[in-house]
């Protein structure tokens, strides 16, 4: 079950995004972790990233199910549009994503219809640091398309990390530098 009830101030600069830190509680995340690793994950790759993935938005299994209701049910939809001053969350996307060694996502903003807040739970219990690769960066983008690298958040082991999107939510997923594998279970809240 979902052990984070409250959600930390929103930082702003560059653009709304804030960390859930210990969202779930440990016997769900062992549960999910287990789930996803039974998973037949399938290879994606372009000029533009490089991963696994699973989507998980219209599974039915009894683990992704309730993982599903902790970061979708109607108390924490309606909590993400509070902090984040959004219109009504009325429903929630999901998928499962594992990053090995050279895989990477380059700079985008996740600008589909519809889609108001992104987030990342992260499942790799290693202690990924700076120096593995993975980080989620985050830019500064002018008017002229220039960006600036801002901050460079390192997936914490159940962490949940969610933006605003927006024409100035320029993130990336750093290259994998190291033999580990980045897990997460990714996906968009829409309106």
């Amino acid at each position: 079950m979902r052990k984070a009830e409250e959600i930390p101030q929103i930082v702003k600069y560059p653009f709304p995004h804030v960390i859930v830190r210990d969202f779930l509680d440990m016997a769900t995340l062992d549960l999910v972790i287990d789930a996803l690793a039974g998973l037949e994950y399938e290879f994606n790759e372009s000029d533009l990233f490089s991963y696994l993935s699973f989507g998980l938005t219209d599974i039915d299994h009894p683990v992704i199910n309730i993982l599903r209701d902790d970061l979708g049910d109607e108390f924490w939809r309606r909590k993400v549009a509070e902090k984040f001053s959004v219109k009504p969350i009325s429903k929630i996307d999901m998928g499962a994503y594992v990053y090995g060694l050279g895989d990477f996502l380059l700079p985008h903003d996740d600008q589909v219809e519809g889609r108001i807040i992104a987030y990342s739970l992260h499942l790799t219990d290693i202690g990924i640091t700076e120096k593995m690769g993975g980080a989620l960066h985050i830019y500064e983008a002018d008017k002229l398309g220039k960006s600036t690298l801002v901050e460079s958040l390192i997936p914490e082991y159940n962490s949940l990390i969610m933006f605003e999107v927006s024409n100035h939510s320029w993130h990336q997923v750093g290259e994998i530098l190291d033999d580990i594998q980045r897990l997460t279970v990714t996906g968009w809240y829409h309106a």
